[in-house]
């Protein structure tokens, strides 16, 4: 924990892990180490549930939570401590890269394939579900739910491993009328889930970041 508090405070001295955060982080340590004492919360009932090792991770939470900040810190944290994992037959540094949801809409539009975020082994969405990501895009008069199509590939595999963040429960009613009822019980087969609750700690650390 000393050392994820000290990635926090190295992108920003305010940087502080409290009773609003502390479980998620904790949880999050264990789940990168394959703890077996990794434990999650259940989306209908937010009851502590032991969480799945093999599953991936979804952090919801009001605007400035500090959800992304989350999976960007545990994601440093990784690469510091150099953690493997095996994914299918290929090892990895389990670390991932973290795209908006409307960026990835955004090169969908441009480029007309969203191929690289559906093949990664390990990928970090954020914003999932925003106001600013659009339903549905456009390209070359090809029209497709980028986020539905792409969550929909990924869950159809065990060998990838998908870490979201989201202003939304993941139980929400805007999720299902947005994705799907197939996306929304994916999510919950895909993601163990997580809430981060509390003040806005942008206005805390004085910067532009969730």
């Amino acid at each position: 924990m000393q050392v994820v508090e000290a990635i926090g405070k190295d992108r920003n001295p305010k940087f502080c892990i409290d009773n609003e955060n502390r479980f998620v982080y904790e949880n999050l340590i264990r789940w990168i180490h394959g703890d077996q004492d990794f434990k999650c919360v259940d989306p209908a009932t937010k009851e502590i549930i032991p969480g799945r090792l093999t599953a991936g991770i979804y952090i919801a939470g009001n605007t400035g939570s500090g959800k992304s900040w989350a999976l960007e810190i545990m994601s440093a944290y990784c690469d510091i401590d150099n953690v493997q994992v095996t994914i299918g037959n290929e090892q990895f540094c389990l670390r991932w890269p973290c795209f908006r949801s409307d960026t990835i809409c955004e090169e969908f539009t441009e480029k007309g394939s969203i191929d690289k975020y559906k093949k990664r082994a390990i990928l970090g969405i954020q914003d999932l579900g925003s106001s600013s990501e659009p339903i549905e895009s456009l390209y070359m008069g090809n029209r497709m739910g980028v986020i539905q199509q792409l969550l929909e590939y990924r869950g159809d595999f065990t060998d990838k491993i998908t870490l979201i963040t989201s202003n939304l429960p993941m139980s929400h009613k805007v999720l299902i009328d947005r994705y799907g009822d197939r996306v929304a019980s994916r999510l919950n087969e895909m993601c163990n889930y997580f809430e981060i609750k509390g003040k806005d700690r942008r206005k805390t650390y004085s910067i532009d970041n969730k």
